[in-house]
């Protein structure tokens, strides 16, 4: 046996890697990294060149690869066959890290809408400026929620998970120019809104000045909101424009429907 100074014995060898001795024992029973030296009494030693492979083990463990995938590529390992293992975890943490991205936008768009639901006023009208957004869109739909509809929701639903994964709630819309014929029921598609990091989307809600308003409760609640913004644009002379977009804001958190709470935006011109 070498000069026992450039050895080190199991707990030694632990210490310095940082790792612990069962840990080592067991690696050792599957044939998966063995002390370089064992003596009859049982005792193991390791030398300091063994690190490197053990930190190798250790990274391997580290980014996901199970003990018997490492027991097969040390069976056959090659530059090739290492820079194919390297390729394909690469792959799974690159998805890891997009999945977590998709769940931290959720996240932030549901707080987002939790926190202007805390501060929403029933019938309070604001004059807001809103940059020009992409919007996906269902197929039509009659605007009566009857079976013809959930069917629009439920595709409609199923292609914004094929293309976001994780999504916030869609929500409808309505032309202004049924609004102000007082036919607030006459819903023309589902919308949801798109992302600037994935290209795919149907139209731009264009840029411009909306008014903003809140209704708490059930549909029932819709239409006196909708007899709202109409008064409001008489007083004001303002002409509505292109869609009202009803959406929900916090449907993950409500306990009822008089608790629920609907946000409606739609655009506007000053007349002249």
């Amino acid at each position: 046996m070498k000069n026992i100074k450039y050895l080190y014995t199991t707990g030694q060898f632990a210490k310095l890697n940082g790792i612990n001795k069962r840990t080592l024992h067991y690696y050792d029973e599957i044939g998966l990294f063995s002390p370089e030296f064992k003596k009859e009494n049982g005792y193991r030693y390791y030398t300091c060149f063994q690190t490197v492979q053990l930190e190798l083990i250790m990274t391997f463990r580290k980014m996901g690869l199970s003990i018997e995938e490492i027991l097969r590529y040390q069976r056959s390992p090659s530059g090739a066959s290492f820079a194919q293992l390297l390729a394909e975890k690469k792959r799974i943490i690159d998805d890891s890290i997009r999945d977590l991205l998709n769940i931290k936008t959720f996240l932030e768009q549901k707080s987002n809408k939790l926190s202007m639901s805390l501060t929403a006023e029933y019938g309070k009208i604001e004059r807001i400026t809103l940059p020009e957004r992409r919007i996906l869109l269902s197929s039509p739909m009659t605007g009566a929620y009857d079976d013809d509809d959930f069917a629009v929701a439920g595709a409609f639903s199923m292609r914004l998970k094929s293309i976001f994964g994780l999504y916030d709630n869609f929500g409808s819309r309505i032309s202004a120019e049924r609004i102000l014929s007082g036919d607030y029921d006459s819903y023309d598609r589902f919308f949801a809104y798109g992302r600037p990091d994935i290209e795919m989307y149907d139209e731009i809600r264009p840029a411009g000045t909306y008014l903003r308003i809140f209704s708490i409760g059930g549909w029932d609640k819709l239409r006196g909101v909708y007899g709202t913004i109409c008064a409001f644009a008489k007083e004001y002379d303002l002409a509505l424009t292109g869609y009202a977009y009803e959406e929900g804001l916090n449907e993950m958190s409500v306990q009822g429907s008089d608790d629920y709470i609907t946000m409606i935006t739609v655009g506007y011109v000053e007349k002249e």
